[in-house]
């Protein structure tokens, strides 16, 4: 048992190791330990003495310390940095926003300009007289044809996905100039040379592949249809073949074009468009150009890596489609004028040729034009001498066609009746230094007579015995003087002066028979149409939707009814103008021939004008028309040069208007079938 036991201790101290080691004590010399332990002891009293112990724990501290600035540094720094990082992003997400977003979407979207449909103009029954044709000019851009190529040659040539190498080669094949060429009849070797594709170039350098992109001029640019009609461009855009773009606009085109030119003016590139554009220049073009031209619309539009349009995405501004202008013109009776003006013109030689014609009723002016003109679908025709609207802008002294004025003034004077007579014995008289003349001695003539005949004389003898300023108030209260209601760009206002005082007696006395003012044939047709409308005088129009003015009072209507019964006497047997008389209608007039004026003053000896304005039918006047031929060469007297016109345009506007007959046609024996 006893020896059971001491096996177990001996065990137990042999496994179980000592939890902390502890001191060894020199146990054989106690007394060399304890001097140790005095020597450490009198060590530590030393430093102690000495302050080096102190220093030591102040060595110590310090080292903490300067760990704790090194902590804060280093957490400033990274809040100064965060900060920095915050700002940074704030200006990036939140104030600059705006420019970067622009920016990213510049590369990705773009604006396009959508054309608006520019308005008609039209006659007065809504036949076109200018139209839209929708045109295209398709382009190509050989550098985006090559761009695309070697895209597509890279696929096949490195990626691992057969369906994406199949489908690139489907599209390569539809590349095929030779198709392109065919469809645009645009020759294969241009094209080939524009495009210039390098086969041997490594398709995965991309430095190389720039190296051989198209550059330099018709590198991004070759027109391939010009102003081409859709019927022409749609099977060339279908292909949608690489590099092929359209740019879709609308010609202006003009349907009668030379009758029309001066009224409706032409489009023309204007300066002052962003991108280039065309704008009205002239006429009715230029003067309503807001209201035919509406606004362009605009969309954004998503594009690809070549530049092509994938889709719109939205629309950024809408279109406001052009207005319809509707005018007073009647297109028929506007080809009838043109053609008679240009007859006269050409067979007399003349500088020019101008006509008028008015609706009595309204003030419509139902045909304006002068010969020369221009095709104004071909501005390579365009003149400054043709493409003016003479009628409203050329100003002239008119001659005898004043004279009914000159009458309107005596009898509104209460100083004459229509039975008064007038002796223009001897057929002249001697004014301030000046003789005026008649063609004959016609001695003691009525108004009537005045008229019939064109005596300057009696004129004269009239304004003379009428107060100074008589003539010149009653011509201004025709309009002469001042601009007509048309408004026409440019239009002249012409001018009427006030003699200076009683003693101006020659200026009083040429006012009486057209001369010493300048007036336009607008003017004088207006004012004609006032004596023809009971002396109720209309204010011009030419565009239908502005509403007519109401007529002005100008002279009482018996003295108007008179003065165009007077006129009659002119187209009658023994007046100056045979020529413009219309059977089955009673037709009122004056002639009028004037010498030209000389720029440096006096007059031509050898030039003239002659005009003729007339009414029909003169018992219940509906149109005036007026017509000036300008230096005819052949001859040159209003009776026999404007006269015939004036005769040949209102026939055909008393036809197509079917106005009813006001006198008895005569029948010449001729003319009367055999029995």
């Amino acid at each position: 048992m006893m020896k059971k036991t001491n096996q177990k201790q001996g065990a137990s101290s042999k496994v179980t190791p000592p939890l902390r080691k502890k001191p060894t004590q020199n146990k054989a010399n106690p007394a060399k330990h304890h001097q140790e332990e005095q020597k450490r002891n009198f060590g530590s009293w030393l430093l102690d003495k000495m302050g080096l112990a102190k220093r030591r724990r102040q060595v110590t501290m310090l080292g903490g310390m300067h760990d704790v600035g090194r902590y804060r540094a280093v957490w400033v720094v990274m809040a100064m940095s965060f900060l920095l990082l915050f700002a940074r992003a704030f200006y990036l997400q939140v104030i600059n926003s705006p420019f970067l977003i622009e920016k990213g979407d510049q590369l990705i979207t773009a604006k396009r300009a959508m054309p608006v449909y520019r308005g008609m103009i039209t006659d007065t029954a809504g036949a076109p007289l200018a139209a839209n044709a929708p045109l295209s000019t398709v382009v190509f851009s050989p550098y985006d044809y090559a761009l695309k190529y070697y895209d597509l040659d890279k696929i096949i040539k490195t990626s691992p996905d057969q369906k994406k190498r199949d489908e690139a080669l489907k599209q390569l094949k539809e590349m095929d100039l030779v198709k392109l060429s065919g469809m645009a009849n645009f020759p294969l070797d241009k094209l080939q040379k524009a495009v210039a594709i390098d086969t041997a170039v490594d398709v995965t350098d991309e430095s190389a592949v720039n190296a051989v992109l198209p550059k330099g001029a018709g590198s991004r640019r070759i027109i391939l249809l010009s102003k081409a009609p859709p019927e022409l461009v749609e099977p060339l855009m279908q292909l949608k073949f690489a590099g092929v773009s359209e740019e879709k606009f609308f010609q202006r085109y003009y349907l009668q074009a030379e009758p029309n030119a001066q009224i409706l003016g032409y489009m023309a590139q204007s300066n002052d468009e962003k991108n280039g554009g065309y704008v009205g220049r002239a006429g009715i073009e230029a003067k309503y150009e807001k209201k035919l031209a509406g606004e362009k619309g605009q969309v954004l539009i998503l594009k690809d890596a070549h530049r092509s349009v994938i889709k719109e995405l939205k629309e950024i501004k809408p279109q406001v489609a052009g207005q319809d202008i509707q005018l007073t013109i009647d297109s028929r009776l506007q080809y009838v004028l043109y053609k008679e003006l240009e007859q006269v013109g050409r067979i007399q030689s003349a500088r020019s040729s101008s006509g008028i014609v008015v609706d009595v009723l309204t003030g419509d002016v139902l045909a304006l034009g002068s010969w020369p003109s221009f095709n104004s679908n071909n501005l390579a025709e365009r003149t400054g001498a043709n493409e003016r609207n003479r009628p409203v802008l050329d100003t002239f002294e008119p001659g005898s066609i004043m004279k009914p004025f000159t009458v309107a003034a005596a009898l509104e004077s209460g100083k004459y009746s229509v039975n008064s007579l007038i002796d223009t014995a001897p057929g002249s008289m001697y004014v301030g230094g000046y003789t005026i003349r008649d063609s004959s001695n016609y001695g003691s003539i009525t108004l009537a007579k005045l008229i019939q005949k064109s005596s300057n004389v009696a004129s004269a003898k009239i304004a003379l015995s009428l107060g100074a300023n008589d003539i010149a108030d009653i011509q201004r209260r025709f309009g002469f003087g001042k601009k007509t209601a048309l408004n026409f760009p440019a239009e002249a206002s012409g001018s009427v002066k006030n003699p200076n005082g009683e003693k101006d007696t020659t200026r009083r006395a040429t006012l009486s028979y057209g001369y010493g003012q300048s007036v336009t044939l607008a003017q004088v047709a207006q004012a004609y149409a006032g004596l023809a409308n009971y002396g109720q005088m209309h204010p011009l129009r030419l565009v239908k939707s502005e509403e007519s003015a109401e007529p002005t009072k100008v002279i009482e209507a018996r003295h108007a009814e008179a003065i165009v019964k007077m006129m009659e006497l002119v187209t009658e047997q023994g007046g100056t103008a045979r020529a413009a008389a219309i059977n089955g209608y009673r037709v009122a007039g004056k002639t009028g021939t004037s010498r030209r004026a000389k720029p440096e003053g006096g007059y031509y000896t050898d030039q003239y004008r002659t005009t003729f304005a007339g009414i029909a039918p003169a018992s219940n006047p509906r149109f005036v028309v007026a017509i000036l031929v300008e230096d005819p060469r052949r001859q040159h007297y209003g009776g026999v040069v404007a006269a015939p016109v004036f005769h040949n345009v209102m026939k055909e506007a008393l036809r197509l208007y079917n106005v009813p007959f006001d006198k008895p046609l005569q029948v010449n024996a001729k003319d009367l079938p055999l029995s």
